[in-house]
């Protein structure tokens, strides 16, 4: 029943923006958006690249946090894994059901609690530098970007307020989160756990794992967090790529820093909309809306996230691939 309504909700935020991304499209000319698309041209490869570059760092990030005493696996398998996992991530909101996919395609390559512990540590380390990437846009664009200063500092407030949950996520990594789940799912009526103190100990082994990380393997924890910074780079630069094809008679370093806004702008967006599956319709009507908050053509913004809505259907295509590859393989 609670499955049943899940994908009802989930398909009524499908529709919903599809809807949005319809009414968008026809009420802001579709033809000059088409040609829009076609400006973007060779400039589309590149800022593939990019994505493609920052999907490779942040797998070198997982491998690096996972201890190499507890895992077999090549960095081919975690490229796999976490690009298969990025996919169902994108298609399923919340962006959660791709870590357990990941976990599945590893398990038998790394052992069950690393796997669980090296996910957490990756998840925290990946939205630590999210959040610091959200602040750097805004504060470089108040000091170097001749923009409305209402509207950034109505950006950077609200990427201030989305540091809450990454402050609670710290704590409760420090008070052992696993061992809490479990024991909260023990109290839960009508939920019988196989073998509950089993489950307890591996738990807290989990949480011994994740607090131990930094001070076991300072080296290792210090190259996934410079990569995982690294990525945010990436992905700005993407942006940047189909800005230049894009926008016209503005300096390149005036483009980087509209760039690093808009990818502010566009992971609020995500956060703050995650139960829109892949943000479809919000992503495109919230880059319109703050290219005209800006003082520039809505159009530019909303050209700019169907480049990366095409970019986005490649690479879930690549990551769903390589999850039937890994399925095949096993069996």
């Amino acid at each position: 029943m609670a499955s049943r309504l899940g994908r009802t909700i989930n398909v009524f935020f499908m529709m919903l923006g599809i809807g949005l991304l319809v009414w968008l499209l026809l009420h802001l000319d579709a033809e000059e958006i088409a040609d829009r698309l076609i400006q973007v041209g060779w400039y589309f490869p590149f800022a593939f690249l990019a994505y493609t570059f920052a999907n490779m760092i942040t797998t070198y990030s997982w491998k690096e946090i996972v201890d190499p005493s507890q895992s077999k696996a090549r960095y081919r398998d975690f490229l796999a894994a976490f690009w298969a996992g990025h996919a169902v991530n994108a298609l399923t909101p919340g962006g959660s059901l791709g870590e357990v996919f990941r976990g599945n395609i590893m398990r038998g390559k790394v052992n069950g609690e690393e796997i669980v512990a090296s996910l957490m540590i990756l998840y925290f380390m990946n939205t630590l530098a999210v959040n610091l990437f959200t602040l750097v846009g805004p504060l470089a664009c108040l000091l170097l970007a001749d923009l409305p200063v209402d509207v950034v500092l109505i950006l950077f407030g609200i990427a201030v307020l989305f540091f809450v949950p990454v402050i609670l996520m710290f704590i409760m990594l420090r008070l052992g989160a696993a061992h809490k789940l479990v024991w909260l799912l023990s109290r839960i009526p009508f939920v019988k756990l196989k073998d509950p103190d089993g489950l307890m100990d591996k738990a807290r082994s989990i949480d011994q794992k994740v607090r131990n990380f930094r001070k076991a393997r300072p080296r290792a924890f210090a190259r996934a967090l410079v990569c995982l910074f690294s990525v945010r780079l990436f992905q700005v630069a993407e942006v940047w790529i189909v800005l230049m094809a894009l926008v016209s008679g503005q300096e390149s370093g005036q483009l980087l820093l509209l760039a690093f806004l808009t990818q502010t702008a566009s992971q609020l967006i995500a956060w703050g909309l995650a139960f829109v599956p892949g943000q479809m319709g919000v992503a495109e009507g919230g880059s319109a809306l703050l290219f005209k908050w800006l003082g520039m053509d809505p159009l530019t913004g909303l050209s700019m996230e169907l480049v990366r809505r095409i970019r986005k259907v490649i690479g879930i295509s690549i990551g769903l691939l390589l999850g039937v590859l890994v399925g095949l393989r096993k069996r």
